[in-house]
Parts: structure tokens; sequence; C-alpha cells
């Protein structure tokens, strides 16, 4: 008599470091749909959300495009595309700067200042998300985020 196996059980992934990967991109989906949607009262995009805060911290300084894209959360977002549409709706103003005539600089305006502070409350319903975890978990996940942010890929370690 012959004996049949069990079909080996194909994992999802090949291993625990592929699973932490795709898990991570699941969660950063999530996340990101979450906030959108509290976002979506404001018609505010995450990324004209992103560059208005950035434009508030730098606020009553203007900023230009190579230091908004230093502090996106998404370095490829078209900014020149987002920008153009706060200035549409009068929440930034772009300016040529007068000391080089190749930069342009970009402020927050009051209309763009006030909006920021309508979105406050949303302020714990973003840190609800994490409300799941403990604070040392929380810490513990900023810990091992910014380790992986800062480890060079294969790349970047042939061109250092």
């Amino acid at each position: 008599m012959i004996q049949l196996r069990e079909p080996k059980a194909v994992s999802r992934y090949r291993n625990d470091r592929h699973k932490a990967v795709a898990s991570f991109l699941f969660t950063y989906s999530n996340v990101a749909s979450r906030l959108q949607k509290m976002l979506n009262e404001h018609k505010l995009s995450l990324q004209q959300f992103n560059i208005l805060r950035i434009l508030q911290r730098q606020y009553p300084n203007p900023s230009c495009n190579f230091t908004i894209r230093k502090q996106m959360l998404d370095a490829r977002s078209d900014i020149t595309r987002i920008v153009d549409r706060l200035v549409k709706e009068g929440l930034a103003v772009r300016r040529n700067c007068s000391d080089d005539r190749r930069k342009v600089d970009i402020t927050i305006t009051q209309k763009g200042l006030d909006l920021l502070e309508r979105t406050d409350h949303l302020n714990e319903k973003m840190d609800g998300i994490m409300a799941c975890l403990t604070d040392g978990e929380v810490a513990e996940l900023n810990r091992l985020l910014e380790k992986i942010r800062n480890h060079p890929d294969d790349d970047q370690k042939q061109s250092i």
C-alpha cells in the first residue's frame, strides 16, 4: 500500500523578516487610511497636511521645496503639485526668493494657520491609533523603526 503524505503548507512569507516587512507595509497602509479619513472633513490629503505642518513650524519664515522635501513623511510626493494646490486654496503663498532667483519661498497663510488650528481636535484621535500599545511599547516601536530607517541597505553600504 502506498502512503500519501499531507501536502506541505506553503507559507505566505519566506521568513520572519519578509513577514515583518509585509506587516510593516500593511500597517502603514492601514494607518494612512485611518489618518486620511480624519482629514477628509477638512478636505486635506495627508501630503497637504504634512506640508502645512512643516510650513507652520517654519512660520513666519518661509521654506523652500528642498527644506520641505527633507521633512516630508513621503519624500516621493510631488511637492510642486501639492504646493500649487495649497496656493490655489489660499493656504500658502509662493514668492521668488530675493537672495536667489532660482529659489522659491513658500509661506503658510493665516488661512492655512486657521485650518491647522481647526484640525487640533484630531490630535487625540491620531494618538488613539496607538492606544492599543503601552507607553513602553510605543517607545520600543519608535526605537525599532528608527533603527530600521538608519540602517543602510546594500546599495548605500557600497557607496559609503
